[in-house]
């Protein structure tokens, strides 16, 4: 059977096969720094980092006795941490595994359950928060773990006093193999990028702007028109007049009634086999949702 040996002074993997043969993989980290897909320190004080990497160090020890041993940690991270899984039903299972396959390897910080929901998630102490390399961080381990995950979070201390818990959208999995080929054949991994021009961006905030003032004046003018009906159905059956006509409109009266229609839901649920039989299928257009921000 395979195994896994992980030097933590170099911060290295090493995949021993059944058959004897040692082979060095990446690291999900080096991988990410690699192909530019990780935040860049190089510009930061060299002690400044020393200093960051060994309190992180601390606090991942915490968690991972908490969480392996339940032993309680005494950092104001363990604390802040401790009172989110109190506070938001969080089951931490399993801390610090190793995940891998012939090419790359890494390490999970945890994963376990939140709310019933299955999670993965990662413990970062730096002061600014890098969403996309930790969702890639993650995508990457799930990928490895070929698992999913309900959600994706990240654990976040900015200070020792707060645990601020992001829920990320995880990588694509093509994209990750695509990453993957990248590594393989010596190229950087360049993400997938849309750009649009400025002048259409004006004309296409502009053009979203103006329908949503419309669709404000719509739902005013249809709140008018729901009085005028009301109104009107009042006078229909105080009078008994079964319509109105005159020069300018004609106004029909058409009494309460009831309508027989099929539960759809209830039919699905009772005799899913008989709903399936009658499921129609219509070809639907590509399309685009447009939400402006601000």
């Amino acid at each position: 059977m395979d195994k896994l040996k992980f030097d933590e002074d170099s911060h290295s993997y090493t995949l021993i096969k059944e058959s004897g043969e040692e082979i060095s993989l990446i690291s999900v980290t080096q991988l990410l720094k690699k192909h530019g897909l990780s935040p860049d320190y190089s510009n930061v004080d060299d002690e400044v980092l020393r200093l960051k990497s060994e309190r992180g160090k601390v606090i991942h020890e915490e968690f991972e006795q908490y969480i392996n041993h339940k032993q309680v940690g005494f950092t104001g991270e363990f604390e802040a941490f401790y009172e989110q899984c109190v506070c938001e039903n969080i089951l931490p299972s399993k801390s610090e595994f190793m995940v891998w396959n012939d090419e790359i390897a890494g390490t999970v910080d945890v994963a376990g359950l939140i709310k019933g929901q299955t999670f993965i998630g990662d413990f970062k102490t730096t002061a600014t928060l890098h969403r996309e390399a930790v969702a890639w961080q993650l995508s990457l381990y799930a990928y490895l773990m070929n698992e999913t995950f309900d959600k994706y979070l990240c654990f976040h201390f900015p200070d020792e006093h707060t645990c601020k818990i992001v829920e990320l959208k995880p990588i694509e999995r093509e994209e990750i193999e695509r990453l993957l080929d990248c590594e393989r054949n010596s190229i950087l991994y360049e993400r997938k990028t849309f750009e649009i021009d400025t002048a259409s961006c004006e004309k296409l905030i502009a053009v979203q702007s103006e329908l949503k003032t419309l669709g404000e004046r719509k739902k005013a003018l249809e709140k008018q028109e729901e009085d005028l009906k009301t109104f009107l159905i009042k006078k229909f059956e105080e009078t008994g007049l079964p319509f109105i006509d005159n020069d300018y409109f004609k106004i029909t009266y058409v009494a309460p009634s009831t309508r027989t229609i099929i539960d759809s839901d209830r039919l699905k649920k009772e005799m899913p086999e008989i709903a399936k039989k009658f499921l129609k299928t219509s070809p639907v257009k590509a399309q685009v949702r447009i939400s402006l921000k601000g």
